[in-house]
């Protein structure tokens, strides 16, 4: 039987679902070699060590991520509030991953600006220039506002808290309304 060939997708894919099942903080190369199929040679051969894999693996779950976040484009009023209904969602349903992504050393912020550039979506920042008539740097200063309030409603569900749509929405309009009056926007209802 010829030997199979694993790649570094291969590889990604097995970690990843791992992350998503048990977490990240665990993860070792005999865990992702076994759920591949492989022994942990080519794990080593791919990536050098389990640092760079760990790296490689960071930027695989948030292209994941991306593909997941345009699955749910549509799920709200507009791109801005499917932007944060799908942050709130990515906590509840993948609270592993979403610790990976947000919680742990990997993010790298060393500012809210490296946040801001790690979850924005394309197409959000001119829906908000939209909905409250706003110049480039207000709906900037909206967006990231409304990123870290909604990071921190999503941490709040990615502990298992289970807070009602309904509610979250109501929050999440209320804290959109504040922050577009506090850059000079006049937002109409259901204008998030």
């Amino acid at each position: 039987m010829p030997a199979q060939k694993f790649n570094r997708e291969t590889v990604l894919d097995a970690a990843l679902e791992l992350v998503r099942e048990r977490g990240y903080d665990m993860l070792s190369a005999r865990m992702i070699a076994e759920r591949a199929g492989c022994s942990v040679q080519p794990i080593y051969s791919l990536f050098g060590d389990m640092e760079s894999l760990m790296r490689a693996l960071y930027e695989h779950a948030r292209a994941w991520v991306s593909a997941y976040n345009q699955a749910h484009a549509g799920d709200g009023a507009n791109p801005f509030e499917s932007n944060g209904l799908s942050h709130l969602r990515l906590a509840s349903e993948e609270p592993q991953l979403f610790a990976f992504l947000y919680l742990s050393s990997y993010l790298g912020a060393q500012s809210l600006d490296d946040l801001y550039r790690s979850v924005t979506q394309p197409g959000v920042e001119e829906c908000i220039q939209e909905l409250g008539h706003l110049d480039a740097d207000a709906a900037h200063e909206l967006y990231l506002n409304m990123i870290v309030y909604t990071h921190g409603l999503a941490v709040i569900l990615a502990t298992g808290a289970r807070i009602p749509p309904e509610e979250l929405a109501g929050r999440m309009d209320a804290s959109f309304r504040a922050f577009a009056i506090a850059v000079g926007a006049t937002p109409g209802r259901g204008a998030r």
